[in-house]
């Protein structure tokens, strides 16, 4: 498993644990997210490829569900910025010093 899909499972993981902390509904925060409960969960499982079927992105959408639930998540190292939006596999990036 790649760093990225680890840091992706870690943030839902976390976002979860604190959903489930605070005692909120999947439905009443999809709402306040406006995304759908499906992409909650998959957020919450880490599942990056309902977003790819939805061309959306995970981390913009975990950040917006961080935002409702009050957490600050960390950015994910040498993936590049959250606010790209566009994930790049490690075998298409290009190398360094080539």
């Amino acid at each position: 498993m790649t760093s990225s899909l680890k840091h992706i499972k870690n943030i839902g993981r976390k976002l979860r644990d604190v959903r489930e902390s605070q005692g909120h509904n999947l439905a009443i925060l999809a709402r306040q997210c406006d995304l759908s409960v499906v992409l909650l969960t998959a957020i919450e499982r880490g599942d990056s490829l309902a977003f790819a079927r939805a061309q959306s992105s995970i981390e913009i959408a975990a950040q917006a569900y961080a935002k409702v639930l009050g957490v600050q998540l960390e950015q994910g190292g040498d993936q590049g910025s959250i606010d790209d939006g566009v994930y790049i596999p490690q075998f298409l990036r290009k190398k360094e010093g080539a």
